[in-house]
């Protein structure tokens, strides 16, 4: 979703190539046409694009459009990771107080 919100934002429609997608993600991912094709049907069942198959000399391509879920990608991923540091900083928070608490229970009962 990174490459088709970079390559669309601003635009109402994008040409993009499966090879063009394969690019982007080969330092990461080796995906198949076909898991791109699976990939891109599975961000327009989203909501995120809009995906107009178009044959230009036998080859496939898509005409992306971003739709309003899509436009707030980096908002929606921004949030997300927001709610990860929030949810790890409480599990230390409760890990540390839980720590705190059993200490002080030791020593009341005269633990070492």
């Amino acid at each position: 979703m990174d490459y088709l919100y970079d390559r669309c934002v601003g635009e109402k429609s994008v040409l993009v190539e499966p090879r063009q997608i394969q690019e982007y993600l080969e330092p990461k991912d080796e995906l198949t046409f076909k898991e791109i094709e699976i990939a891109v049907k599975s961000l327009m069942v989203d909501g995120y694009v809009e995906v107009i198959y178009s044959d230009n000399k036998g080859k496939l391509n898509y005409v992306i459009s971003l739709k309003t879920r899509g436009e707030g990608y980096l908002r929606e991923k921004k949030d997300a990771r927001d709610r990860k540091v929030r949810s790890f900083g409480w599990k230390l928070f409760v890990g540390l107080a839980v720590m705190v608490m059993v200490w002080m229970v030791g020593r009341l009962i005269g633990i070492r």
